[in-house]
């Protein structure tokens, strides 16, 4: 058994931590800047919250970057980091959703070197530039699904060239995650269900794709457990403190299971699909390909999709992962069409070209290698939702 295993970030996991943020944040600098979304953290006061422990705690300047999107673009990152460093920024606090998340970590980074955020993200051939330095970054999840706060990923969108790509690299970790499930309690059903199959998609394509770290498959096969039993608890019971604690911790596992193994054509498949359509939030376009995708990739790794189906509760076959993922989507309200999500037919093969040019790196390990063809006809399953 060989593998390696490298996560530079301090985790604080624990309601009401939220709290702790301060004093933490107080080891880092006295000027601060939040990054967060327009509404969601204002409305249910964690963005107050987090003002009130940093100001305790010593905090000479609290700035706030509140125009974070749900498909964060690399122009609002860009902008925050002129920020940064007109302000001299000390560090960053990412509040909120994956996109707060994912953009305080490209902040910290872009703000911290040369040029600007898309000449960091991985195109295939590689990043434009190579970062050296960055910035503190502390991660304050709001709901569970991404992992961001554990993992050196950035997912960024550019909407003039519709492109949606992932900085990733050893500097764009967080330097602490703080991890207050109770704040994810004001999420609703729809945004408890849609970012709770993100983590169950990365679960399942980092235990199923052809890279091998034993101890990512671990976390990826726990989180499958927690994500089964505990998703429909908090989708039906939103109130639920102990759904949304197993909800939070399988999140964190199968981010860091991601960071460690990736992903593969579903994300690769779905990410175009947002870039085109920024309307559609990401796990929406996840659970609408993840059925097709499946059935796809199962032949190519049969043990562990069977292994995916006991998880699930379903008999040890192969293909009954895919009923079981079916069935578990159809549970949460989530099995759902690209057709349904405002897609076009026509722009199939836009959607297929922008996977080949641009997450072709995936292919190799994906469960089963794909062709162009491939990938088309399954947008079109999804299409049709079957």
């Amino acid at each position: 058994m060989n593998f390696e295993f490298y996560l530079p970030v301090e985790v604080l996991f624990g309601v009401g931590y939220l709290d702790w943020l301060g004093e933490v944040g107080r080891r880092f600098g006295y000027r601060v800047l939040i990054v967060t979304g327009r509404k969601s953290t204002k409305e249910n006061g964690a963005l107050e919250r987090a003002i009130s422990s940093l100001k305790r705690n010593g905090a000479e300047e609290v700035f706030v970057f509140d125009e974070i999107e749900p498909n964060p673009t690399d122009k609002s990152v860009n902008r925050a980091s002129e920020l940064v460093v007109r302000e001299r920024i000390d560090y960053i606090v990412g509040l909120g959703g994956g996109s707060s998340l994912d953009s305080a970590k490209a902040i910290g980074l872009v703000s911290s070197n040369e040029g600007y955020a898309w000449d960091y993200v991985n195109y295939p051939e590689g990043p434009r530039l190579i970062p050296f330095l960055n910035r503190p970054v502390i991660c304050i999840p709001t709901t569970a699904g991404t992992g961001s706060e554990v993992n050196r990923y950035s997912v960024l969108s550019n909407p003039i060239r519709k492109e949606k790509l992932v900085i990733s690299h050893s500097l764009n970790y967080p330097r602490v995650a703080i991890i207050d499930p109770q704040l994810t309690l004001s999420m609703d059903r729809r945004l408890t269900a849609i970012t709770g199959v993100d983590a169950l998609m990365h679960a399942l394509e980092s235990l199923t794709n052809r890279l091998s770290n034993a101890f990512a498959e671990e976390l990826a096969i726990r989180a499958i457990q927690l994500i089964r039993e505990w998703l429909p608890v908090a989708v039906e019971e939103p109130n639920s403190l102990q759904a949304r604690i197993y909800m939070s911790y399988a999140s964190m596992l199968a981010g860091i299971a991601i960071d460690k193994k990736r992903v593969a054509l579903i994300h690769g498949m779905e990410h175009p699909v947002s870039a085109h359509y920024p309307q559609v939030a990401h796990g929406e376009g996840l659970a609408a390909l993840a059925v097709a995708v499946s059935d796809y990739n199962y032949r190519g790794n049969p043990q562990k999709y069977a292994l995916f189906a006991e998880l699930m509760g379903y008999e040890p076959k192969p293909h009954m992962a895919v009923k079981a993922l079916e069935d578990f989507l159809e549970k949460v309200g989530l099995r759902i069409s690209l057709r349904e999500l405002g897609v076009e037919r026509d722009n199939l093969e836009k959607l297929t070209e922008d996977v080949y040019m641009l997450s072709r790196s995936l292919f190799s390990i994906n469960p089963v290698e794909p062709t162009t063809e491939d990938i088309y006809k399954l947008y079109e399953r999804a299409y049709e939702g079957y």
